[in-house]
């Protein structure tokens, strides 16, 4: 029996992971996680603007893994160093044949935030998340007394890509409905956007319709770069500076303590280099945001959760063609579409055919793509509870490791 190890359970992880599942071959699967659930983080600015409860952010992953059968494990460590087909954690280490490295992104702070989630956070975590609705809520809460309302509120979201763009209209979107059912101001809120470009490497249809969202809800644009941080206030890349009760970084990523303790070749930023079958080493595999990974065209393709899963497919299969001495399928990573939120009941979804569906409808769409995704995890989850509730000590122990 042929022992795979996939560290992160991500969204190419748990990709890798289905794709295994359905294979005949003679496999035992190990998914280790430092957290013992899959955060979905295509949901963090629902969760932020209170649209959906805790529990609809993420998926139980010992419950999910059990529905896969006997073979399939998952162990909660944090996964330190690889050497000689073995992984080391902090609670031991794991033997291998295969690997599959999916352990994503953090947040990239900038220079001089010495004290990291004092002032702000970033979005690449559940944890992180969480503190950004509470201190949210807090100020709502806050607010209800008249001298508090009285108070300007200014939140800068540092980052002009999708992330920045989808917490910030959300928020303002949230700010705007609470004032008008509790006929509260918020008036004094302000939600400020710093970054030089608005999703840079989208069309100018798409830009042009987020630009004019954006204006409607009162979100401004500040169209500089963010130098460093110094207590609350961000200076600029003019030396201007931009005073802040709240920011939230969304403007870039890097890799995980994880990556950074690989004796792998690395782009500049710090990502691991694959070739073109996803391999760092022979029977290791690097999939998703902790990976630099290409189109048919050798451009890099962003990292987003589209691309995750599709190289976790792609490097599960390879890893049973290795065990069929076939040959290994090319990775050719594109993004099929995109879907945009843009606070309440309005998105942007751009079809695979550049079709652009805006509005109430593009919110339909988005809503369906999440839920695509969404509920045949929670299907599984749920299977593998009553499994776990069913089964005997010895599998129960063997799931668990």
């Amino acid at each position: 029996m042929k022992k795979i190890i996939i560290i992160g359970g991500g969204y190419g992880g748990i990709k890798a992971l289905e794709t295994l599942s359905k294979s005949n071959q003679d496999i035992e699967v190990t998914l280790i996680d430092q957290h013992a659930f899959h955060y979905l983080q295509t949901e963090s600015y629902n969760f932020i603007a209170s649209k959906i409860p805790l529990q609809e952010t993420f998926i139980y992953l010992p419950t999910l893994i059990a529905s896969f059968g006997k073979n399939f494990r998952f162990i909660q460590d944090r996964a330190i160093d690889i050497f000689d087909y073995k992984v080391f954690c902090e609670n031991g280490y794991y033997e291998f044949d295969y690997l599959i490295i999916a352990t994503g992104s953090v947040t990239k702070f900038l220079k001089g935030f010495k004290e990291k989630g004092r002032y702000s956070f970033g979005v690449k975590s559940l944890r992180a998340a969480l503190k950004v609705k509470q201190f949210f809520e807090k100020e709502l809460f806050d607010r209800l007394e008249i001298t508090q309302a009285k108070k300007s509120f200014n939140i800068i979201v540092i980052g002009g890509g999708l992330s920045g763009i989808e917490i910030a209209t959300e928020m303002k979107a949230y700010f705007n409905n609470y004032s008008k059912n509790n006929a509260l101001t918020c008036k004094n809120i302000n939600i400020k956007i710093i970054s030089k470009h608005i999703l840079k490497r989208q069309n100018k249809k798409v830009i042009n319709k987020v630009l004019k969202r954006l204006k409607r809800l009162n979100v401004e644009i500040v169209r500089n770069y963010v130098k460093r941080i110094e207590e609350n206030r961000a200076i600029l890349d003019d030396n201007s500076s931009i005073d802040f009760d709240f920011a939230i970084f969304a403007g870039g990523i890097e890799p995980s303590p994880f990556i950074k303790n690989l004796n792998f070749t690395k782009n500049r930023k710090g990502f691991l280099v694959v070739d073109e079958f996803l391999r760092v080493d022979k029977n290791i595999f690097a999939i998703g945001d902790c990976a630099e990974l290409l189109d048919r065209n050798k451009n890099i393709v962003p990292p987003t959760a589209q691309s995750a899963k599709q190289s976790g497919t792609i490097a599960a299969k390879n890893i049973l063609r290795l065990m069929e001495n076939k040959k290994l399928l090319k990775a050719d990573i594109k993004l099929m579409g995109m879907a945009i939120s843009l606070g309440g009941k309005y998105a942007i979804a751009i079809t695979p055919m550049g079709v652009i569906i805006s509005g109430f409808l593009g919110w339909i769409v988005k809503k369906l793509i999440e839920k695509y995704y969404k509920i045949p995890l929670k299907i599984k989850a749920l299977k593998g509870y009553r499994k776990l509730k069913m089964c005997k000590k010895d599998y129960y122990e063997n799931i668990f490791y």
